[in-house]
């Protein structure tokens, strides 16, 4: 059973007094109730002034993920997920996936481990009622992902699946994050590896690093997630990706001498384009 809590007002939230339409959220009803309901029947937590600038959905999927789900890049992005879950299936375990877009990966998921209770939080309105609409079995809403409307040690799992890369306060978010993490919850991240060997073949020819996206604030390197994880309170208990291999045989030479020597060191950096982190909670963010 999901459970709301407003943080502000350090109180529970009872659905059946403490919510609202959204017609009345906008003109005023967010100043004396904790959520509201769209037409659709999902709930919005977020201020009337959030609602329109944050609808990057509104025409159209912005990263095309509904297009491209039996891609590489999506299907390694899912496998690589699915992976870290084995072993945590548990009857009544919550999972938040944060910044699910239109629900795709989270339906997965959900597909999965059908005996979690799946959540789905984005904040694209548009994003939300396209998964309400879609996917079954999965709760979906619209918040911030730096107010998770859950009381303190609620969640087991939290997954920021390509997220990292797009807010300029991930430390923020990973505050919010271990609030409503249960001790020994699980966090895990995709992101961009910042160095990847493609960025490491452009600072060998003297240029800077290429992102992925145009939408990224910026991309970060596997020790300064591993530092973010740490300093939030969390330890670090697996990092992988999936090897791709490169097309011209001088790259996978050099690929394959740059990996070796990584092995040898015993370095945690990823090569491939995207770096998966599993991490427990192991005390309160700073």
């Amino acid at each position: 059973m999901i459970e709301y809590f407003d943080e502000a007002k350090s109180r529970a939230i009872n659905l059946g007094q403490d919510s609202c339409s959204l017609e009345e959220w906008k003109k005023g009803g967010y100043k004396k109730y904790s959520c509201s309901w769209h037409p659709n029947k999902f709930l919005v937590f977020l201020h009337p002034d959030e609602l329109v600038g944050s609808d990057e959905y509104a025409t159209e999927d912005p990263y095309a993920v509904s297009d491209h789900m039996t891609s590489n890049f999506h299907r390694r992005r899912f496998n690589c997920t699915l992976d870290l879950l084995k072993g945590v299936q548990g009857k009544g375990l919550k999972l938040l996936d944060i910044a699910c877009g239109e629900g795709h990966i989270t339906a997965e998921i959900k597909k999965h481990f059908p005996k979690m209770e799946v959540l789905g939080l984005d904040y694209s309105t548009s994003a939300i009622d396209y998964a309400h609409k879609k996917y079954k079995g999965v709760t979906f809403f619209v918040a911030d992902a730096h107010q998770l409307p859950f009381k303190d040690e609620s969640l087991d799992i939290a997954i920021c699946n390509n997220i990292w890369e797009h807010v300029p306060d991930p430390l923020a978010m990973l505050k919010a994050i271990s609030r409503v993490l249960k001790p020994g919850g699980l966090l895990i991240i995709s992101t961009p590896s910042r160095y990847r060997f493609s960025n490491l073949a452009r600072i060998a020819r003297g240029k800077g690093v290429g992102f992925m996206s145009s939408y990224h604030v910026t991309e970060y390197s596997v020790g300064q997630v591993k530092e973010q994880l740490k300093y939030g309170g969390f330890q670090v208990k697996k990092i992988t990706s999936t090897t791709i291999a490169e097309r011209s045989p001088l790259s996978r030479l050099a690929k394959s001498f740059i990996s070796l020597i990584l092995k040898l060191t015993k370095s945690d950096h990823i090569l491939e384009s995207t770096a998966f982190y599993l991490a427990v909670k192991t005390s309160q963010s700073k």
